[in-house]
């Protein structure tokens, strides 16, 4: 997972936690009190309505149910408590049944008959007890506390009262305040931490890219975030990194230069003087009849390849500073392919060259670059060998593909290729594809393996288009 996600989960999962910790206990507390709250009130109202309630009637309609003018007697007193946000008030005998009740309730006994054997299941004859919220079937909710009412000779009824908790709407109003708040905050939470993140990812990307660009070409241009916290301080660590590096592959360029330079100047003698010897033992195997003449061409093949390596040695130790001029690459393509035209003979090789385009580089350069590719091209391909150059180009870039007909390069090798003295022939000395890569990165280009396989390798460079002057 990438790290604007993680950070959007962070923050989500800090403030559900939190929105949790605060929105429900507030919720809860809330309407515990509430509930406490109406609880003791009702106490208080079934206490002053059992202190008005006749006694003796409700004894003499417990003991005679069927006294109609005494039931309405009762049932008269018990509606003159029916005041504001009083639902009902009701006496029950203790087998539940009931003996007199206030007439508002009627509609609703049966919706609130589930709650009757829990209230009129007293512990003792003195403390009521009070129920839980109930919702009536117009969506109003009530609340009832359960009374006994002591008649004497072990006779009891229970006075259950009924009351509004009008506070239940305010709760639920609470819920979805609560919700829309949460949905809110969720909202600008996420919001802000996209906000934040890019803060943060921003320099974290500029950085990555910066390392990547050091890994690519070491003479990459180094990159200034201008920040003050700790990204800066990285960054000024990476500058710092690539400023030593950069000192530290100068060095070892200065080294390579020394060393070349100590082997060439011998290697420059050993062949004057080696062609000296060569025509002396000509003439001398011409009266004698001795073939010195082929010892003496091998060695002056092996001073070539000696020759050759310093050279290599030279261009990657000390790269000349650039000249840069408009360049046709059909023109760098003629010139390669006539120094290429003796081996090519010799065998069978063939390269051939479709598109053109013109280009602001260092001539000299993109001639190293060709020749570079072609003969690695003509080295994997061998004998009967037929490189194809492919140049397009759009507004911006000219892409130059390399293609050959070797046997590929393996999957293992493709990584290494442009690594400094890494070679996968046994002659090599691993430097040609590393001037290659160190050249188009110069020129602000690119080089990549675009394809290899048993049936050859594809090389695509590509450089950036400048303005030119077409001629």
């Amino acid at each position: 997972m990438r790290l604007s996600p993680k950070v959007i989960l962070l923050v989500l999962s800090v403030l559900l936690v939190s929105m949790s910790l605060l929105s429900i206990p507030l919720y809860w507390y809330s309407r515990a009190a509430l509930d406490e709250e109406l609880g003791e009130q009702l106490k208080r109202i079934s206490a002053i309505v059992s202190y008005s309630l006749d006694k003796d009637m409700i004894r003499t309609l417990n003991e005679e149910p069927g006294l109609q003018g005494i039931r309405r007697h009762v049932e008269g007193a018990l509606t003159g408590f029916a005041v504001s946000g009083i639902e009902g008030l009701t006496l029950y005998k203790q087998d539940g049944s009931i003996l007199a009740q206030e007439q508002k309730l009627q509609k609703h006994i049966a919706r609130l008959s589930p709650a009757l054997p829990g209230l009129l299941t007293l512990e003792n004859d003195i403390d009521p007890v009070v129920s839980e919220i109930y919702e009536l079937d117009d969506g109003r909710h009530v609340k009832a506390v359960a009374l006994p009412l002591n008649l004497g000779a072990n006779e009891k009824v229970i006075l259950v009262v009924w009351a509004g908790a009008s506070y239940m709407g305010i709760i639920q109003q609470m819920q979805g305040s609560l919700l829309w708040i949460f949905l809110a905050a969720v909202v600008v939470a996420v919001a802000l931490t996209l906000v934040f993140s890019q803060s943060l990812i921003r320099p974290v990307r500029a950085l990555s890219q910066y390392a990547g660009a050091i890994q690519s070409n070491i003479n990459s241009e180094p990159v200034f975030l201008n920040r003050s916290d700790e990204f800066g301080e990285l960054n000024q660590s990476l500058v710092e990194m690539h400023e030593e590096i950069k000192k530290q592959e100068e060095s070892a360029r200065q080294l390579l230069a020394g060393i070349a330079h100590e082997i060439k100047n011998p290697l420059g003698g050993m062949e004057i003087y080696s062609g000296l010897l060569e025509d002396e033992l000509t003439q001398l195997a011409s009266q004698e009849g001795q073939d010195a003449d082929s010892y003496l061409r091998k060695i002056r093949v092996e001073l070539q390849h000696l020759k050759q390596i310093v050279q290599e040695y030279l261009d990657y130790a000390r790269p000349l500073k650039s000249v840069i001029e408009s360049v046709k690459l059909s023109e760098i393509f003629e010139n390669v392919q006539a120094l290429l035209k003796p081996e090519l003979d010799t065998q069978n090789q063939s390269i051939t060259m479709t598109g053109d385009a013109r280009l602001l580089a260092d001539r000299s350069k993109l001639h190293r670059v060709f020749l570079n590719l072609l003969q690695n091209g003509l080295t994997a391909a061998g004998k009967n060998a037929q490189l194809k150059i492919t140049i397009e180009s759009d507004r911006s870039t000219v892409n130059i593909y390399f293609e050959d007909n070797g046997s590929g390069i393996p999957e293992a090798d493709q990584e290494r290729i442009f690594e400094p003295y890494f070679s996968t022939h046994d002659r090599g000395y691993g430097l040609g594809l590393s001037i290659v890569r160190s050249i188009v990165g110069e020129l602000s280009g690119t080089i990549v393996v675009q394809k290899s396989s048993e049936t050859g390798t594809i090389f695509k460079v590509s450089l950036p288009k400048k303005e030119v002057l077409e001629k």
